[in-house]
């Protein structure tokens, strides 16, 4: 049974669970997340009140659902929980916006392209990370200061943290190498913001890196 269908029993039958007490209080927007994500992490994870009642809202859970069931089949359902996929951006509340969000099915491969890479990429460079933004509309994209043709509007790029033992500098040196070996055939885009937060997308835009003001000048990667 999938995690996703065993949390709606769950809470059908006993309402929506407690949320940790590592969960009590959101992670400041400049601090890199606490809780670490790795292989099977899906499983584990006790989605957060928000998510579901984000679920319970119209088709959310039918849709969710779904996109899990393809999750599956690709063998990428055991990266992160599938929440922290369908984050939409940390400013989410001072934009107005949904805290998660799955656009429809026809923009999905690129998520499932990006996932790809970091499952099978990234985890194994830097270790476990957690995803903080995934889709974006163009008024949220807009307002979260993205680039107005962000790939988080194909919903084919994440915003992660690396939340293992890695300093920044550390961090840093392993993307950049593997972008740079890796970075042209998959055609992988690569930005390196502020701690230990990074940008990931693949196959839609190219091959490119930036940095904190989204251009290639102030990208570590690009010395």
């Amino acid at each position: 049974m999938l995690p996703f269908v065993a949390t709606i029993i769950s809470v059908l039958l006993f309402g929506q669970p407690q949320p940790a007490a590592a969960n009590a209080a959101p992670a400041p927007a400049s601090a890199a997340p606490t809780s670490a994500s790795s292989a099977g992490a899906t499983a584990m994870a006790t989605p957060p009140p928000s998510y579901l009642a984000w679920l319970a809202k119209g088709d959310n859970a039918r849709n969710v659902a779904a996109f899990e069931r393809e999750l599956a089949a690709r063998d990428i359902a055991d990266i992160v929980p599938t929440f922290e996929i369908l984050r939409t951006a940390i400013d989410w509340q001072r934009c107005g916006a949904e805290e998660y969000e799955l656009p429809d099915a026809k923009t999905w491969p690129g998520a499932f392209a990006s996932l790809s890479v970091i499952k099978n990429e990234l985890v194994p460079v830097v270790g476990p990370v957690e995803i903080v933004s995934g889709y974006r509309h163009a008024s949220l994209n807009s307002c979260a200061g993205g680039a107005p043709s962000s790939v988080h509007r194909q919903f084919g790029a994440f915003d992660a943290f690396v939340t293992g033992p890695e300093t920044r500098d550390e961090m840093i040196a392993r993307l950049c190498t593997w972008h740079h070996q890796r970075g042209p055939a998959l055609q992988a885009g690569l930005g390196i913001y502020q701690g230990k937060k990074f940008h990931i997308d693949a196959g839609l835009k190219g091959y490119r890196t930036w940095g904190s003001d989204y251009h290639r000048a102030s990208s570590p990667c690009a010395a």
